[in-house]
């Protein structure tokens, strides 16, 4: 389970924590009130239990199907990268320019 930090972490950054299935939870955050959604997982599919674990940035449907994801080292980089963009839309823009930046170095 998630220490109270990682919790208030990732509240103050807009995400709820939400069971998912299987009795796991991840961090959750609607991008529109009958649209996608994301959810920030650590590499297992369970909540990260400290801010210096490895993180997947995963968007879904409202049916709930897998689009694409996104790794981050820590949460502290993705916070780096969410937290500058004002609206869900402009956030979701960062993170995908994120992500391609990154499968082009490798």
């Amino acid at each position: 389970m998630a220490s109270q930090s990682v919790i208030d972490f990732y509240e103050d950054l807009d995400f709820e924590e939400a069971e998912i299935e299987n009795g796991l939870t991840a961090f959750f955050f609607e991008l529109s009130p009958a649209g996608n959604y994301v959810l920030v997982t650590d590499e297992e599919g369970d909540m990260p239990e400290t801010l210096k674990t490895p993180i997947i940035f995963a968007c879904y449907t409202e049916e709930g199907s897998f689009l694409w994801s996104a790794g981050f080292k820590n949460s502290y980089l993705l916070k780096e990268i969410w937290s500058e963009p004002q609206t869900a839309e402009q956030k979701l823009n960062a993170i995908k320019k994120y992500k391609d930046a990154n499968l082009q170095q490798e």
